[in-house]
């Protein structure tokens, strides 16, 4: 497909939407899960056995490990396809599906990955993968020139994106740009016509700060973002300097997004180093949600019960991410949705 294709009649559907299947990474490579990547490897097909509950699940595995991971799968429906990633952050390498506003029919957006500011190596295969996958589905693609990942966008549906600066703006990301310039990127790629711009992210974050931690759409209308009251907590800062810009920033008609607060993990250490938990990195799925517990029942509850507001008819779950967080992520940093087409 022509990369002068106009997206004018494209758009990034919200998460909330029907769902075609979810996507994700098989873990194979141990060096990412030094002397943890058993343990890894089980708790994800123990993850894609609950997806399976609600929809499709595919998952990209080289074929010489689909039998061993089918061991885990006690007789859940999931697709394994042979391809073998890098690492297994799915959200930030896989595709950006787009659907015809018209037709109803998927694009692929396949922007390019280089491993959070070439901070790990190697990323090639990841940065393969929405290619991949596109043509895996038979459908088309638009292969964009610069750097962008899924986690670093949240979109509500109705074309308004949040992000942060610290890291779409980062020189890291390749090329350096002004921010109208990056916003004219956005809008001309994914079909958006605004963009609201929070300050970062959180503390001891490798993506220097992606948007699916701190803030995220719960409706076209509706901001869900992350806060924590105690001004000693090493995110407090930046987290209440984005809770001020999310009350102030308004629609295409000046009307205020209604906001939700919620709250955060208490700090978690991996090797004696900050964690970047967050009860915000959570999996929508088609009659679901689920978030990732750190173990800590009683915040658990609150995060339960906020939730089951925020999504209502949806059933509310928790997934264990003590042994996922160690590498930097959680649930919907592992996963990409596939919204369902015509």
């Amino acid at each position: 497909m022509s990369e002068a294709l106009a997206l004018s009649n494209y758009r990034l559907p919200a998460d909330w939407e029907r769902q075609e299947a979810v996507w994700f990474a098989w873990p194979t490579h141990n060096n990412l899960w030094p002397s943890h990547l058993e343990r890894v490897q089980a708790r994800m097909a123990q993850l894609f056995c609950m997806v399976a509950d609600f929809q499709p699940v595919y998952v990209l595995c080289p074929l010489e490990n689909h039998s061993g991971l089918r061991e885990h799968l006690v007789g859940a429906e999931v697709m394994l396809f042979d391809y073998r990633c890098d690492d297994v952050w799915c959200r930030d390498f896989g595709p950006l599906f787009l659907l015809n506003k018209s037709t109803q029919n998927l694009l692929v957006s396949d922007w390019r990955f280089n491993a959070w500011g070439e901070k790990y190596t190697p990323w090639t295969r990841d940065d393969q993968a929405a290619a991949w996958i596109a043509n895996a589905l038979k459908l088309s693609i638009k292969r964009e020139k610069y750097v962008l990942e899924g986690g670093a966008i949240e979109c509500n549906g109705a074309q308004v994106l949040l992000t942060t600066e610290s890291v779409l703006l980062n020189s890291n990301r390749g090329e350096v740009f002004e921010k109208a310039t990056i916003e004219r990127h956005l809008m001309e790629g994914l079909g958006i016509s605004c963009i609201h711009w929070l300050k970062g992210g959180l503390a001891g974050d490798d993506t220097d700060g992606h948007i699916d931690n701190v803030a995220r759409f719960y409706a076209e209308d509706a901001i869900l973002y992350a806060a924590v009251p105690d001004a000693g907590h090493k995110d407090h800062a930046i987290l209440a300097e984005n809770e001020q810009l999310i009350r102030q920033f308004t629609d295409s008609n000046g009307k205020r997004y209604r906001t939700k607060a919620l709250p955060m993990p208490d700090t978690i250490f991996v090797d004696g180093q900050i964690a970047a938990a967050s009860y915000l990195n959570y999996l929508v799925l088609n009659g679901a949600v689920i978030f990732p517990s750190y173990g800590q029942t009683d915040k658990e509850g609150e995060v339960h019960c906020i939730l089951g507001e925020c999504y209502p008819g949806r059933k509310i779950l928790s997934f264990d991410c003590r042994d996922i967080i160690r590498e930097g992520g959680a649930l919907h940093c592992l996963s990409q949705h596939q919204p369902a087409s015509a």
